[in-house]
């Protein structure tokens, strides 16, 4: 059945709230407007992609004609609903075939969205909501998950699990009693958000602020060591009727804080090259079974969709490489399917680059139509070869862009 994809950037915050009415801060709703063509890129041929601004339908005709065949849809929301209730007064079915839908992460406030479609007439299947997804977002299961796989694959060296607080006075004893520097982290928040870096044993002032507002919040806050990072990655799978398979592997890009840059492009050979680097290819595809086989123990039938799990290659203090390998659990689509898929069906093989989401302050348009001109596409057989792309209509509104930089 085909899917019509909608974009929603930060449904872990849905997923906390847990009611259809929440809204989302500014910046999300932000995002999730500058960003909402997104899936055209991933969605595939004859899917559609909700969007609500016309600039998005517009943006795909401005794009090279050998990329059209290969793209979602647009379907724009205001006038499809105009149009589903249109037919419903007069007894006309709409003209489009059964649709699937699929967010990018699935929350009560996702399916409200694709509920006022069915409701207007569309003939479209929507998942119900599964409290369970609520304990299976937090990073409560991606702790759960790392405590199992130790037991099933001992880690060397092993790895501290993250510790739950709710009372901070026991956290800043937890802190006080081990070997600092440390990474706070609230339960539910995405792409590096919600961590907080402590590299003494006492948090300061500002930490206090911080540990005392995520509490009223989210009601915990983990805390666990901070390691030499030398390389995130992440391994994506599909959840299916309760068995959990392997899509790929994705390598990405964080600020020192944690905050999310954007993903490596080129095959998944390049890819496995550059992590191979740290862990051979055999202990690559053990370590995947592995972490495969738990997250079908942890999930079980409960959910159907894409995921990721990151993992991080670091220094330990003899200055050997050693692996964590279930940092975070993404109960979603991420960036790195995103990159990976783009790097399959529009680049050429012999490429690579990095695919980026930035946030700028200023007017883009300027500097959108700088990179143009100084990296211009490139295409060879319908595929980039090398140059700048903007995956997003620029406006003089728009604030979050997802870009690509290829190159040879």
């Amino acid at each position: 059945m085909l899917q019509l994809h909608l974009f929603n950037p930060g449904h872990e915050m849905e997923i906390l709230c847990g009611k259809s009415h929440y809204t989302p801060p500014y910046t999300v709703q932000k995002m999730a407007t500058d960003l909402e063509l997104l899936p055209v890129w991933y969605g595939g041929a004859g899917s559609f992609t909700l969007v609500r601004n016309v600039r998005s339908s517009q943006f795909v005709f401005s794009l090279p004609k050998e990329f059209r065949p290969y793209l979602s849809s647009p379907m724009i929301l205001n006038l499809m609903m105009k149009e589903l209730y249109k037919r419903k007064k007069v007894g006309e079915k709409p003209k489009l075939p059964p649709l699937t839908s699929s967010s990018w992460g699935v929350s009560p406030r996702s399916i409200a969205t694709f509920n006022e479609l069915k409701q207007a007439g569309m003939d479209i299947e929507i998942p119900e909501w599964d409290e369970g997804y609520i304990k299976l977002t937090g990073r409560q299961t991606a702790a759960a998950s790392l405590r199992r796989l130790q037991e099933i694959f001992p880690i060397t060296p092993a790895i501290r699990i993250p510790e739950f607080f709710s009372d901070p006075d026991e956290l800043k004893k937890f802190a006080a009693e081990n070997t600092p520097p440390f990474v706070l982290k609230t339960p539910f928040s995405s792409s590096g958000r919600g961590l907080y870096w402590l590299p003494e044993h006492q948090p300061d002032n500002r930490a206090v602020s911080w540990i005392n507002g995520a509490l009223k919040k989210q009601g915990t806050v983990s805390i666990e060591p901070a390691l030499d990072k030398v390389l995130d990655f992440a391994v994506e799978f599909y959840a299916d009727k309760g068995e959990v398979k392997y899509v790929g592997l994705s390598i990405f890009e964080t600020q020192n804080q944690g905050q999310f840059v954007g993903c490596m492009l080129g095959t998944q050979e390049l890819l496995l090259q550059r992590l191979n680097e740290f862990i051979s290819p055999e202990d690559y595809m053990f370590l995947v079974e592995q972490v495969r086989a738990v997250l079908q123990e942890q999930l079980g039938r409960s959910y159907t969709g894409f995921m990721g799990v990151d993992m991080m290659i670091y220094k330990t203090g003899d200055g050997n490489y050693a692996i964590h390998p279930f940092v975070e659990l993404n109960l979603r689509y991420t960036i790195g399917l995103v990159a990976m898929q783009f790097s399959r069906q529009f680049m050429h093989p012999g490429s690579q680059g990095l695919l980026r989401i930035s946030y700028y302050v200023n007017d883009m348009v300027e500097e959108h139509q700088r990179m143009q001109t100084a990296s211009p596409l490139a295409l060879e057989n319908g595929k980039i070869r090398s140059g700048y792309l903007s995956l997003c209509p620029v406006a003089s509104d728009t604030h979050y862009m997802a870009m690509v930089d290829v190159f040879e």
